[in-house]
């Protein structure tokens, strides 16, 4: 398959999680680079058809700012499949625990990390609004994992709920649309709230702008797969660095802005 057809079959691509579809999308962007500018193009078409899938935004910017596309596809990949998070985030959880651990869906770092903690006692609490991939996602893992609504989380009594954004950026936090409730039912339960964020996850502040751009041009406001964070600190931010202060977040990006990225149109 030529890369232009591949291209338009990531594109059009639906209901793939984010480890295949950078897998693939590496794949794809690696082989156009003896065309400048048809990375560029590449990429930004990826990213206008998939505008919400924050690490595919690191991907292409850290390839666009390698001296040889394919090599910097391919680091990225590696990279990412090598992100200390989810090693982090099962260290960094008492052992051994007696109490649950919530967690809001069932992201991929927490899945990685916390397979071999058979110690763990795991919720996966069920946004209302409703992840349609939660379901797929538990039929894949080797973890035994409780799937709870908002109420059973607070009869429950999690020590933990941990909470995967969609992206951030300059100290702003996107979450999904309902993680609001779910933290306040979750402290007044007793828990301690960690924001876990992986690799690819925090952009350049103009980047996050650009990926909102591209997800209004692409979703009506009502189909946004995320909403800004305006509720209280969380209790800490876990990520490749390991366990630290939400403040810290504010001076983290995971790659350059990527100038070619900020204007997809």
């Amino acid at each position: 398959m030529r890369p232009f057809e591949r291209l338009r079959y990531l594109a059009r691509a639906s209901g793939e999680d984010a480890e295949t579809l950078l897998e693939e999308a590496a794949d794809c962007l690696a082989g156009f680079a003896d065309d400048p500018m048809g990375v560029v193009i590449a990429c930004r078409r990826l990213l206008a058809y998939h505008p919400t899938v924050t690490p595919l935004w690191w991907l292409c910017a850290q390839l666009l700012g390698a001296p040889d596309p394919a090599e910097g596809a391919w680091a990225a990949w590696r990279e990412w499949r090598s992100d200390s998070t989810p090693a982090r985030l099962a260290g960094g959880l008492p052992f051994p625990h007696d109490r649950p651990v919530a967690v809001l869906g069932w992201p991929d770092v927490v899945r990685d990390g916390l397979a071999e903690r058979i110690d763990l006692e795991l919720l996966a609490v069920r946004n209302r609004y409703d992840d349609s991939l939660l379901s797929r996602r538990l039929r894949v893992s080797v973890q035994s994992v409780r799937v709870v609504d908002e109420t059973e989380l607070g009869v429950l009594e999690p020590s933990h709920l941990l909470v995967t954004p969609i992206a951030t950026g300059g100290g702003r936090i996107l979450v999904a649309p309902g993680t609001a409730s779910l933290v306040a039912t979750a402290r007044e339960a007793g828990a301690t709230v960690w924001l876990v964020v992986p690799l690819g996850f925090a952009l350049p502040s103009r980047l996050l702008e650009a990926m909102e751009r591209a997800a209004l041009a692409e979703l009506d406001e009502d189909e946004l797969p995320y909403v800004e964070w305006d509720g209280p600190p969380f209790d800490a931010v876990i990520g490749p660095e390991g366990l630290g202060e939400p403040s810290g977040l504010r001076h983290r990006a995971d790659c350059a802005p990527a100038p070619e990225l900020l204007r997809l149109g």
